[in-house]
């Protein structure tokens, strides 16, 4: 009897040990980190919105609000975790990064799944096409109706979704985990187009401009170019507008923080100088000046 019973203390404070091992803060719900530890912020290679300089260091517009945000309520320069971009929802589901910082666009979908914090600039979607644009495509419309044009897009982002919902069918619509992937398929004629935020192609045309004065004019190539005019849909009224935020898990508190924060970052003479060279300008931050993510609508790309 005795035996039995030491037997089952044991097992009970086994499985008590074992149940307090195993606890997670993922599982336990959202965690905000101490002011001492460094938030753990995840990202993906696109640039304008984060990107490695040559140096190796990590740049960006979104880089950049989330460092503004954080000097601004006394955090430390956080840690920076890469992942390809379909992950990170995924990542900050199960904990592993505490915040993404990535030019994430805010959509009702995603809404629904994260804390945003509010809007920092107001972008359209682009194409980027061969140059000349020889088979004259100024909008989705064109893409779906041209049996010859295949369009690359980032994979589960929210041009993926509008070039499906505006029927474009599956076997013309490539999807890559990296801008670069999609410029390279553009550059080799696998794809006659790929579908990005206006800054983030704005940025790869000034690169590629930048390659060719390096090499000889013997051997430069022409460069691929932003359709003008791009719509979403058919006509001058189908603009689309994207919103890019720093976003959090649902109810951790320090995404108030950094919203707080942000409120009075945005617009200001820094913030404007700062980005600038990501090429944003007063255009694209001025509709989201003082906006809160409530007072927005129509969100869109990306």
């Amino acid at each position: 009897m005795r035996l039995i019973l030491w037997l089952g203390l044991v097992m009970t404070v086994t499985v008590a040990v074992i149940v307090s091992i195993g606890r997670s803060p993922a599982l336990d719900g959202p965690q905000s980190p101490g002011p001492d530890r460094p938030l753990r912020v995840g990202y993906a290679i696109e640039a304008p919105y984060a990107f490695r300089d040559p140096g190796g260091g990590l740049q960006g517009e979104a880089v950049d609000m989330m460092r503004a945000a954080l000097r601004r309520i006394g955090r430390p320069e956080p840690v920076w975790i890469h992942a390809e971009f379909g992950a990170l929802m995924h990542e900050l589901d199960m904990g592993r990064i505490d915040a993404i910082a990535s030019g994430l666009f805010i959509t009702p979908e995603r809404a629904a799944r994260l804390a945003f914090s509010r809007p920092t600039a107001a972008v359209q979607p682009g194409l980027l096409v061969a140059a000349g644009n020889p088979l004259g495509l100024h909008s989705l419309a064109d893409v779906v109706g041209d049996a010859r044009t295949r369009l690359c897009v980032l994979e589960q982002s929210v041009e993926q979704d509008m070039a499906r919902r505006a029927g474009l069918p599956d076997s013309r619509l490539r999807t890559r985990t990296s801008a670069a992937g999609c410029l390279t398929e553009l550059q080799q004629g696998a794809v006659q187009a790929m579908m990005l935020s206006v800054p983030s192609l704005r940025w790869m045309v000034r690169q590629l401009e930048q390659q060719a004065r390096s090499i000889s004019q013997a051997r430069a190539q022409p460069l691929p170019e932003l359709a003008q005019p791009f719509w979403v849909s058919s006509g001058p009224d189908g603009a689309a507008i994207g919103y890019p935020a720093l976003a959090f898990r649902r109810g951790d508190r320090l995404r108030d923080e950094i919203d707080a924060a942000l409120a009075a970052y945005i617009g200001s003479p820094e913030h404007l100088q700062r980005v600038s060279v990501y090429g944003f300008d007063e255009g694209l931050i001025a509709p989201v000046r003082g906006e809160p993510l409530a007072g927005l609508r129509g969100t869109a790309t990306r």
